[in-house]
């Protein structure tokens, strides 16, 4: 957002990308997906989530397919849809498990999506470092066994976890002659995603805090070199990363400085922030903090869910009831308490302008879920209409 900068710097708002670290990934990294597409053109395949599905003979196909010839009714339930193009969308958006035909037509519409067998097993996450297609180096996240819809609790970030087997012998035949990161995202040894950038644009990398893992990541991308006599110096301190989760209505998000208080009090990790991702139709991650114990970690990741759910509850009977004082009630008391009630709900725009809008694109997702995602087409006819437009406005002043 072009304001979030000025913005953060007058609230002195916490980075938790740069203030807490001494070493730093460089600006000329891929840090989105669709920065990563235009990076490697001759890679922009791996984005194509049905392609993905099928390099490793799955059953799945285009979501507009299911809706001919009574397809839906003949397939094995449960499956799995979201948007067939990874770098087009983000966030879990429209991601969900479908149980039967008849659950189906609710999102059977949707264009550019696509379905796949539902794998029923964890989820996990591996960044491989690439240099000229060979793995030069990788970290995996593992996930929790627990999960709130398709998301998971926790994940441990650890120096010495290892991806299986299929999953390194995927990467080694399709990414052939490639030079940078390959994130992929796996259940068993089933790839469902597949991404050019780092994990949670290298959240997890940075809170390493590792110079020579850094120092490695930064020439991979600015000289195509890796210093495998680093290996031993890249070794670090595991620690786990917590997602908090709800299923209460997010009215109220507490703000940045509360959480500058909370978080530091109770976790040794600096890294924490807003965090909102929806989980199919069975609520809403919230919050993601890190530690390196894990029971603490959990203790904290209650307290927050508690908390948050809490405050929900209240924010919603207090605006109820400023509400219903003007309505049903008399005198000037009524104003000064619809007054206060107002301005402390104001007080959740005391965040990071993201936080917000991040919070609104989740809700929109939750509750009306969103509808259809671009694909490379819109993309293609957004740029025409684009270019267009500014021929004709260009035209416009020639004339006048």
């Amino acid at each position: 957002m072009k304001k979030e900068d000025s913005w953060c710097k007058f609230m002195g708002y916490f980075n938790p990308y740069l203030d807490p670290f001494k070493h730093h990934l460089s600006n000329k990294l891929p840090f989105f997906d669709m920065a990563a597409y235009n990076r490697y053109p001759d890679f922009q395949f791996v984005y194509d989530k049905l392609w993905v599905v099928q390099s490793q003979g799955l059953k799945g196909g285009k979501l507009e397919d299911l809706s001919k010839d009574n397809l839906a009714e003949s397939i094995t339930y449960p499956i799995f849809i979201k948007p067939r193009w990874g770098h087009l969308s983000a966030a879990s958006k429209n991601c969900f498990k479908i149980k039967s035909a008849k659950h189906l037509k609710k999102y059977v519409h949707y264009p550019h999506m696509m379905w796949s067998a539902f794998v029923d097993a964890k989820e996990s996450m591996t960044d491989f470092f690439v240099l000229n297609g060979a793995i030069v180096h990788q970290i995996t996240y593992v996930y929790s066994d627990k999960q709130n819809g398709f998301t998971d609790d926790w994940k441990l970030v650890s120096p010495t976890s290892v991806p299986p087997q299929k999953i390194i012998d995927w990467t080694e035949k399709h990414m052939r002659n490639f030079t940078g990161v390959v994130n992929l995202q796996y259940r068993s040894d089933k790839i469902i995603e597949v991404g050019l950038r780092l994990a949670r644009g290298g959240a997890y990398i940075i809170s390493t805090d590792n110079k020579a893992l850094i120092d490695n990541i930064n020439s991979l991308y600015l000289k195509n070199t890796w210093d495998t006599s680093l290996t031993s110096e890249m070794q670090f301190k595991p620690f786990y990363v917590y997602k908090c989760f709800t299923v209460v209505p997010i009215v109220y998000i507490l703000p940045q400085k509360v959480m500058d208080w909370i978080i530091p009090a109770r976790c040794k990790r600096p890294f924490y922030e807003y965090y909102f991702e929806p989980a199919g139709e069975s609520g809403m991650v919230f919050y993601q903090f890190m530690d390196d114990d894990f029971d603490n970690g959990m203790k904290t990741k209650h307290f927050l869910e508690s908390l948050f759910a809490i405050v929900q509850i209240l924010v919603i009977i207090g605006l109820f009831l400023a509400v219903g004082s003007l309505i049903f009630t008399s005198g000037s008391f009524r104003y000064y308490f619809f007054l206060i009630i107002v301005l402390f709900w104001l007080t959740r725009f005391l965040n990071p302008l993201m936080a917000n809008f991040n919070v609104y694109k989740a809700q929109r997702q939750s509750i009306f879920g969103t509808g259809p995602v671009e694909g490379p087409d819109d993309k293609k006819n957004k740029k025409k209409k684009q270019f267009s437009a500014e021929n004709d406005d260009e035209e416009d002043d020639y004339r006048q």
